[in-house]
């Protein structure tokens, strides 16, 4: 499956010099969203010798490098010595522990931030290899993080499914007309429709869409998310201990509840009444940290009124969390998974159907296109997944009169409102009670329509949100 960050990698294993040794790399994200297969993919194509060790299976790196090492010096002072020059070696070192959230009762065993300090400096001193690709689903703390340049992998995005499925000619179609906001042929605004659809129940995992590939079916794409979601709370709870994941995984299971609402801020009483912010924010900080949710917080008027020019108060992350920024909506990373813990909700009748507009009691599954809050907290998302994946910066406004912008995002310095409609009806006055307080360059708003540029109003459809 070709990921876009391949590239990146390219770029940083020709970025080396003699006089200038390469800096390690680390693959950070989320479990399955395919870090061990993309560094070992990248390896097999470009390098002639690979060391792989994985820090959940393997003990004592280190010890194990030096005794690889010994023995390889012993092999070539029988043997004729390796074309220094066309010779590479690369060092992949898989889920490397870290001590940042780790439970009281484990952190004794995991000192290994000084091993993988020795690690570097020992391949480095020895020039044992020539480049070195590091693994972390979790998160790392300030010193490992000095050692590496950090590259977030993400489930994969629209065009990488496009591209994975064989419809990689669709992408030329989306980015140019997305340029020059002409409409593209009805025929292919249909099929790109139809092929988004199927992306908003596989979502992004690497696993999910190898099995649609494979069985060319959408039938067991829900057991692949459930397998994953849970890995997540069986790993969590290794790392971290019982009690705090199960907060953990009380605001995980909460997020369909929380995305089916009209207004989708984050409630807490749909975890359990009684409940508050204090008793939950250290969970939905570790489960952001595990990059298993993704958070948009709301930027309000005064914030708009303050910017003089600068976005970086309204976008920094870290400086709400230390302002205690309660109003926001949380995300799953993955769209796929969405679907899937929804479908399972609705047969497990845990979710009001009254409150979701659904009528028949029997009612199994999910049909993209029949339900307005279904399709608009899948497509919602999926816009989040996106964004966040491209590394843009977003939060949502919304006004004391109830006008609601669902993203705000920082685009090319300016700030942009994003909505996301329901099919075809794009109406809104939401954007023209925000421009009473902040002026803004243009608009976008997102349906099933076809692409169109009014009014300083960008119409893009659902399937190229993947070029914002």
């Amino acid at each position: 499956m070709k990921r876009k960050a391949i590239d990146t990698l390219i770029e940083w294993m020709n970025s080396t010099t003699d006089k200038h040794p390469i800096k390690p790399i680390l693959l950070t994200g989320a479990k399955g969203v395919g870090k061990t297969y993309l560094a070992y993919d990248f390896a097999k194509a470009f390098f002639k010798d690979i060391v792989y060790y994985n820090y959940e299976k393997d003990y004592d790196v280190l010890g194990q490098i030096i005794n690889h090492e010994e023995k390889d010096h012993s092999k070539e002072a029988s043997e004729e010595s390796p074309d220094k020059d066309s010779f590479k070696r690369i060092l992949i070192l898989d889920e490397i522990p870290t001590t940042t959230h780790i439970s009281d009762a484990n952190k004794p065993l995991l000192s290994y931030d000084k091993d993988l300090i020795k690690i570097i400096e020992y391949v480095n001193t020895r020039k044992a290899f020539t480049h070195i690709i590091a693994i972390s689903s979790t998160p790392i703390t300030k010193e490992v993080g000095e050692l590496f340049d950090i590259l977030p992998i993400y489930p994969l995005e629209f065009d990488e499914f496009l591209v994975a499925t064989g419809n990689e000619w669709y992408i030329e179609v989306i980015t140019t007309h997305f340029v020059t906001n002409k409409k593209v042929p009805e025929i292919v605004h249909k099929e790109l429709l139809a092929l988004l659809m199927i992306y908003l129940q596989i979502g992004g995992m690497p696993a999910a869409i190898n099995e649609y590939i494979n069985m060319a079916s959408l039938i067991n794409i829900h057991e692949h998310h459930k397998s994953l979601i849970s890995y997540y709370h069986d790993y969590s709870q290794i790392n971290i201990g019982e009690s705090d994941t199960l907060k953990m995984k009380q605001v995980f299971d909460s997020i369909p509840l929380q995305l089916l609402k009209t207004n989708k801020k984050f409630q807490y009483n749909l975890i359990r009444k009684g409940t508050t912010y204090g008793m939950y924010k250290d969970a939905i900080d570790r489960l952001e940290d595990y990059n298993s949710i993704i958070r948009s917080y709301k930027i309000s008027s005064t914030d708009l009124e303050n910017l003089k020019g600068s976005f970086d108060n309204i976008f920094h992350e870290e400086k709400r969390k230390e302002e205690n920024n309660t109003s926001f909506k949380l995300y799953f990373p993955d769209t796929g998974i969405l679907y899937t813990k929804i479908s399972e909700y609705i047969m497990k009748n845990l979710i009001d159907y009254k409150s979701i507009k659904l009528n028949d009691k029997t009612y199994k599954g999910i049909v993209i296109g029949n339900n307005e809050l279904i399709d608009k907290a899948l497509l919602e998302n999926y816009v989040a997944q996106s964004l966040n994946s491209k590394g843009i910066s977003f939060g949502f406004w919304e006004s004391d009169s109830m006008a609601k912008v669902d993203f705000l995002i920082n685009k090319e310095d300016n700030l942009v409102p994003v909505e996301l409609h329901w099919k075809s009806n794009t109406r809104s006055k939401s954007i023209s009670v925000l421009k009473q307080k902040y002026d803004i360059p243009y608009s976008i708003k997102i349906s099933n329509k076809n692409y169109g540029f009014t009014k300083q109003v960008k119409y893009i459809p659902y399937y190229a949100v993947f070029c914002l």
